[in-house]
């Protein structure tokens, strides 16, 4: 056989560019939804990975590289035995023991160094002069071998191969798994050659008939068929695989300048068609992201508005009001706050401080119960809404909430909220034009959580805030409630974000398929 060198690429940076960007947005999806097809998309996603890896991006990155020939089949097909005839010597160990070659046997010409890694590094490598320049032959392990790791060795080789030798038997010729490659290696785009051995005469005709009848059902008809007949001697004398020899050599001369560049041209059609059918599974994802979303945000709107308009009542009833109906009953200390002496008298100062710090600590309670019962009736709706679906995603997006995690949170916001409330009842009191003599009489903490009692629905306090504020107070009761209102939305809102947390990823945005589309445009403006 007379290779010579293969070509190089006119074009090695932008299409090495274009495949590792690829690369980068495809390992980057992530398909966590239950949507039906998620492991159809999973699987998918490894195996453009994986061809990108081994094969397209190896194969611009190392342009120089020797073309890669995998001799590859079934179990005892003479793999080992092909390859030795091939080359004129025993290279490669062959035997009844199975499986025979265990270890992957590269072999290339001394002055091609340059073998493509991702094969060299999984191989035992051999260096001699049988091989011609330009040619890297490999024996592979069995496709179907007893070992899964051969299996797995067996099935990369294929997919990194630029020709493979397709070797069979008349008893192994129809197996499933290496027609399997047989029809991914062709569809990417690689040339391939079936070879029949071992064929007795007395079943040449039926055995070449009935694989020719395969070929045609599988539209690979146009593969060539090479037979070499059963030897008595353990290994096949070389003018045995003439014919298989010579149209290597025709094979390479004539595309010695295409003949891996159609490899890759395959390749990347493949990769273009994976590309979008990956743009529909992340579109499907999307849908389903927001689908579930929505309803989360339907039952979070929902719960808002469950306990009615005058929700904010509950706050004001049990201990709150009980302390203002003691402090503003007859000797309490908030029950002459409109007498200018009495007020200005030290006992009476702490006395009133007293009990708005009391005040303060039960009205920061009834807040926080209030704020942490709202969300957690809002978790409720969600979790009845989404455990209703039959698409799975709903069960799906409850079982990644921790329940324990999910309450220690809503307790933490709900405090937290309730006191920038009361914070903020201060600043209103603070900022009203005519609080200076309210602010006087009990304070600005007292009158802040006047304030918020009265806005809380406590009748007692509201009665103190008139005293303290005169004709402002109507109007600032109204700002702190729109505010305590303004507080408990947002920690439902809050609750309904920790719900759709785990669909909060970049891959399940309405436009993130685009990225992949937009890749699959730039390898159609190349190749």
């Amino acid at each position: 056989m007379d290779f010579r060198p293969i070509k190089t690429w006119s074009y090695p940076g932008a299409l090495l560019d274009a495949l590792t960007d690829t690369r980068r947005v495809v390992v980057d999806v992530q398909m966590p939804l239950p949507t039906g097809r998620q492991r159809e998309a999973h699987a998918l996603v490894e195996h453009m990975v994986d061809q990108l890896d081994h094969h397209l991006i190896a194969r611009v990155r190392e342009e120089a590289s020797p073309a890669i020939v995998v001799v590859g089949g079934p179990t005892g097909a003479g793999k080992s035995t092909v390859v030795n005839a091939l080359l004129g010597e025993d290279l490669t160990p062959s035997g009844v023991l199975r499986p025979t070659t265990k270890v992957p046997h590269l072999f290339h010409h001394p002055l091609d160094g340059a073998v493509l890694d991702v094969v060299a590094r999984r191989a035992s490598v051999h260096v001699t002069e049988a091989v011609p320049r330009g040619l890297a032959i490999v024996d592979s392990p069995d496709l179907d071998s007893v070992r899964g790791e051969n299996r797995e060795i067996a099935e990369d080789l294929v997919e990194a191969s630029d020709l493979w030798l397709f070797v069979t038997t008349p008893t192994r010729y129809g197996d499933a798994v290496p027609w399997n490659a047989l029809r991914k290696a062709t569809d990417r785009g690689a040339s391939v050659a079936i070879v029949l051995n071992r064929v007795t005469p007395d079943v040449a005709a039926q055995v070449r008939r009935e694989l020719v009848a395969r070929l045609a059902h599988e539209r690979l008809e146009a593969l060539p068929l090479f037979v070499v007949p059963e030897e008595s001697e353990a290994n096949i004398p070389r003018d045995v695989v003439g014919g298989l020899g010579r149209w290597l050599d025709t094979v390479a001369a004539a595309s010695v300048d295409t003949i891996v560049e159609r490899t890759l041209h395959g390749g990347i059609e493949s990769l273009k068609e994976w590309l979008e059918r990956l743009a529909e599974y992340m579109d499907d994802q999307a849908a389903a992201a927001r689908d579930v979303r929505a309803e989360v945000r339907r039952c979070a709107a929902r719960a808002e508005v469950a306990d009615g308009e005058d929700w904010y009542l509950a706050i004001g009833r049990g201990p709150v009001e009980s302390r203002w109906l003691q402090a503003t009953a007859e000797h309490g200390p908030l029950f002459r706050v409109s007498n200018s002496v009495w007020v200005k008298r030290r006992s009476a100062r702490e006395a009133r401080d007293a009990t708005y710090g009391e005040i303060r600590v039960d009205l920061l309670a009834a807040v926080e119960a209030a704020f942490a019962h709202a969300a957690a009736s809002a978790t409720d709706h969600m979790m009845a809404s989404l455990n209703s679906t039959d698409d799975g995603v709903g069960p799906w997006l409850i079982a990644q909430r921790d329940p324990r995690d999910a309450r220690v949170a809503r307790e933490r916001r709900a405090a937290d909220a309730a006191r920038r409330w009361l914070d903020a009842c201060a600043a209103m009191a603070a900022d009203l034009h005519d609080s200076a003599g309210g602010i006087a009489v009990v304070g600005g903490e007292g009158l802040a959580v006047t304030l918020a009692s009265a806005a809380a629905g406590v009748e007692a306090a509201q009665a103190v805030l008139a005293v303290l504020l005169k004709d402002t107070a109507t109007q600032a009761i109204a700002s702190a409630r729109e505010a305590l209102a303004t507080a408990r939305r947002s920690v439902i809102n809050k609750e309904a974000l920790d719900m759709m947390k785990p669909t909060d990823l970049v891959s399940l945005g309405a436009d993130a398929s685009a990225k992949v589309r937009l890749r699959r445009a730039e390898l159609r403006a190349l190749l």
